[in-house]
């Protein structure tokens, strides 16, 4: 149910409302439930009417029907040459609902706004609303609450767009007091439920030089973002796409050896872990995984999550970390 308008708004405010709920629902209303929706009299709602039919410019079109006056936004006369259609709407709506559980609640509405003022440019104003059908649902075991960190979001949007260095306070886990960056911000990242800014580490003053060229900042963790005038440009060989591997934070990159258990195979089998991983199937339905990561600390947690279902074969090293964190977790059990 669209949300009341401001019972307080002017005349013209209100009109502008009418026409635009009209316009971008593509519904028909009836005179009864407009007047509840703007919150005045019967009266006054085809007093607005009148003045919407004498701008010339706007057309609406009104019935008797079921002993009820109704009203809907005609199809404007001249079109706007675009491509879209339905489907088209209904993607942007997918990856909308993919990812909606991440963003703050003023973004998500912002998002949906956008999306359904853009149905007022198909060529049939009656696909609308099979046109914002919901299609998808994004789900995580643990949410991070993004909606009192918009106004830092909005200013690293800003800053991605123009190019333009911030200066940041952030706050480790690892320490006390939280320290001050200034940064070149690239791209944001999904993962795991979590928000990451991949970011330059920059010098302070003067022409932004790189420091630290693989810097990754927690969103939830940002507790001032400020935009400043200094602007960098971003290198050929970080534009150009990367091949796939495994781990978000990057370190020198080194190869993994994990075997599976036959219930754990399937699971493993269906997603691709790296570019150049290979696969091999044991004699009793487990499976050899290959593959190249990037970051130890993923690599030991992720062969934890599948407990006695993986066995992590090499490296050496990251091998005897894992039997060595086993070993605390069974400590705390006993």
């Amino acid at each position: 149910m669209p949300e009341k308008l401001d019972s307080y708004a002017s005349p013209a405010a209100k009109v502008l409302s009418l026409y635009g709920l009209l316009l971008f629902s593509g519904k028909k209303y009836s005179l009864t439930e407009l007047a509840r929706l703007l919150r005045c009299s019967k009266q006054t709602v085809l007093r607005l009417m009148e003045q919407i039919e004498w701008s010339r410019q706007a057309r609406v079109e009104t019935w008797m029907e079921g002993g009820q006056r109704w009203f809907k936004a005609k199809t404007p006369p001249v079109r706007p040459r675009v491509c879209l259609d339905a489907e088209a709407i209904r993607l942007l709506l997918l990856c909308r609902d993919f990812v909606c559980h991440l963003l703050p609640q003023a973004l998500r509405e912002e998002i949906g706004r956008t999306i359904a003022h853009t149905t007022v440019l198909l060529p049939d104003l009656e696909e609308r609303a099979q046109a914002l059908t919901q299609l998808g649902e994004g789900y995580s075991r643990g949410r991070i609450d993004y909606t009192e960190h918009q106004h830092l979001l909005d200013v690293l949007l800003e800053a991605m767009a123009a190019r333009r260095v911030c200066r940041v306070s952030y706050q480790s886990p690892r320490r006390a007091e939280p320290r001050e960056y200034s940064i070149a911000p690239l791209t944001l990242i999904a993962h795991h439920a979590t928000l990451y800014l991949r970011c330059w580490l920059v010098t302070d003053a003067g022409e932004p030089e790189v420091i630290h060229d693989g810097m990754l900042l927690a969103i939830q963790r940002l507790r001032e973002v400020e935009l400043t005038e200094r602007t960098f440009t971003v290198r050929e060989e970080f534009s150009r796409e990367e091949p796939h591997i495994f781990g978000l934070m990057r370190e020198e990159p080194f190869r993994v050896k994990v075997s599976f258990c036959p219930e754990a195979a399937a699971y493993v089998r269906e997603r691709r872990w790296s570019a150049d991983q290979t696969l091999t199937l044991l004699p009793d339905g487990g499976l050899l995984l290959e593959f190249t990561a990037a970051s130890r600390p993923e690599v030991v947690s992720w062969v934890l999550s599948f407990g006695a279902a993986a066995t992590l074969l090499e490296p050496q090293e990251l091998k005897e970390e894992v039997k060595a964190t086993v070993r605390k977790m069974a400590k705390n059990y006993e």
